[in-house]
């Protein structure tokens, strides 16, 4: 099977100037975010791509556009690949839990696996949903395939193809733009994973 799962994270958005928890807030790509996307368009310009798989959130859609501009690649819009849900923590910046829920941020420290803000979802969660579509992605595809989604979700779904525990996801650097490249081992029956860009 010489085949490649392309996974990207989509590119720059805004925050603010301090470190917030963007989980499900729909931001756009920043100026930044579209010559990141522009770069990765470029190299992927010619690579055969059978579909493109991506979080409904604009900031993956926009993202795909741009590389997929001029290109007849199918666009599947999966809501698995959706950002996690970070529920009353959604849009505060990490200073602000830090001083008003300290015990919830360190448990969420101790347990980055586990851990369930409140109205939110755990990364164990995410992997629940994010399994799935990640095998009938694979099941039902045969050649390159992009997927395009959140710094939390990538590190998921690298983390579960590896067969990797979530509690070291965060060791994984999921850098704005970053392209992650999946290609079949055939002689050890396993995923063999780089970064690129």
């Amino acid at each position: 099977m010489n085949r490649k799962i392309y996974l990207i994270r989509h590119g720059k958005i805004d925050m603010g100037n301090e470190k917030r928890y963007i989980g499900i807030t729909d931001i756009p790509l920043n100026e930044e975010g579209v010559l990141q996307a522009k770069k990765i368009k470029n190299f992927f310009s010619n690579i055969h791509l059978e579909k493109a798989y991506l979080s409904p959130l604009t900031r993956c859609v926009e993202t795909a556009n741009i590389i997929l501009e001029d290109r007849n690649v199918e666009k599947v819009f999966a809501k698995e690949l959706i950002e996690i849900n970070m529920g009353k923590w959604e849009g505060k910046t990490f200073n602000y839990i830090k001083n008003y829920f300290p015990e919830q941020f360190k448990e969420r420290g101790r347990n980055i696996d586990s851990f369930t803000p409140e109205g939110g979802e755990s990364f164990n969660d995410v992997r629940e949903r994010v399994k799935q579509v990640l095998e009938s992605i694979i099941k039902n595809t045969h050649g390159n395939i992009l997927i395009i989604a959140h710094a939390g979700v990538n590190r998921v779904i690298i983390s579960t193809i590896l067969s990797l525990p979530l509690k070291r996801m965060f060791d994984i650097d999921q850098n704005y733009g970053c392209i992650n490249e999946f290609s079949w081992d055939i002689e050890n029956e396993k995923w063999k994973w780089r970064q690129l860009l």
